[in-house]
């Protein structure tokens, strides 16, 4: 009888996951903040979920959520015209992290 160990994401990937959760955080405290009320509650809600779905299909190699993933990062470099750095720092390094050859191989695979 043989086992089949599965298959661990790259750290690259790992750390993505994680710049990803926490940039998405920081969009959804600033969403709260600034619809307010049950709008708000109910806005950051759904983009949390979003957030953590994009950030659990990362860790399991989702060809999707790399992409979106991809897309928020580039969305998240145009931070910069608003002076808003950190969001701007966070694209950058999930950028660099998802576009890495061993992260781009974990979404490659068959």
């Amino acid at each position: 009888m043989t086992t089949v160990t599965p298959r661990q994401a790259p750290t690259t990937v790992i750390l993505a996951a994680v710049v990803f959760l926490l940039a998405g955080l920081q969009g959804v405290l600033r969403m709260y903040d600034s619809v307010g009320g049950a709008a708000g509650v109910v806005v950051a809600l759904i983009a949390a979920v979003i957030y953590l779905a994009i950030a659990f299909g990362l860790w399991k190699g989702n060809k999707i959520a790399w992409i979106l993933a991809v897309i928020g990062g580039a969305l998240a470099l145009l931070n910069i015209l608003g002076g808003e750095w950190l969001s701007f720092v966070a694209g950058v390094v999930l950028l660099v992290l998802l576009l890495l050859p061993q992260s781009r191989q974990w979404f490659n695979r068959p």
